[in-house]
């Protein structure tokens, strides 16, 4: 669990193709570059979507937009002992999300209507996908209903630190809002990646724990 949970020292520049089957960005983001200069930068678009607009502009507002890339509290999501189906080559984790002290309402919310997969390498110890998927309908915040929400992830190592990042992701929603019928699907994509400690002290500090072996646990129970 280590792999997915690095220090907020180690920075990721980065190039993203998003779209929603209705348009397409590709962008680009490198936290190096000096302001006034952007560092969130729309290379190429195709289409018209005012929805995917708006996730860019949200994204590229974030403080650390590169912070989306990393699966952050996913131990503590999972809980201490989790049970999982051994499907051969991978073991399948079902949990329910519990809440962390970084959750905010939203992810609270959503930790009551969804449950948890992850798919983990037995091998290699690494985790390669997690997804969530709703009970069924619910009443969405603010109004409005979900028929149906899925959203996964597909993790990469990097090989230079070792750690495990998102290389790309899918959400699909099917609901009513305001009494209309709403279906979204968005996939996310990163065609490139580059790893950086902005911090020299702690990036000796994470080779030191990585090279030693240490890290957070989480107990597996396997199902045959």
């Amino acid at each position: 669990m280590a792999r997915t949970e690095p220090p907020p020292s180690l920075r990721a520049a980065f190039t993203v193709e998003l779209t929603d089957g209705e348009a397409f960005r590709e962008i680009r983001y490198d936290p190096r570059i000096q302001l006034p200069d952007p560092r969130w930068t729309v290379v190429e678009a195709n289409g018209t979507s005012e929805e995917l607009d708006r996730v860019v502009e949200e994204w590229g507002e974030e403080i650390s937009p590169d912070g989306w890339l990393i699966p952050d509290d996913l131990e503590a999501s999972m809980g201490g002992v989790v049970e999982a189906d051994d499907l051969g080559r991978l073991w399948r984790i079902e949990f329910e999300h519990q809440p962390s002290s970084n959750d905010g309402p939203i992810d609270r919310w959503a930790s009551e209507h969804l449950i948890g997969y992850t798919w983990l390498d037995p091998v290699g110890q690494n985790l390669v996908r997690v997804e969530y998927h709703s009970f069924g309908p619910f009443d969405a915040p603010g109004g409005g209903r979900v028929d149906s929400y899925t959203h996964q992830y597909i993790l990469h190592q990097d090989p230079e630190y070792g750690v495990s990042f998102i290389s790309a992701f899918m959400v699909d929603v099917q609901g009513e809002i305001l009494r209309e019928d709403i279906s979204r699907s968005y996939r996310a994509r990163i065609t490139d990646i580059d790893f950086f400690f902005s911090s020299p002290v702690e990036e000796s500090r994470f080779l030191r724990q990585r090279n030693a072996g240490n890290g957070p646990v989480i107990g597996v129970m396997v199902r045959q």
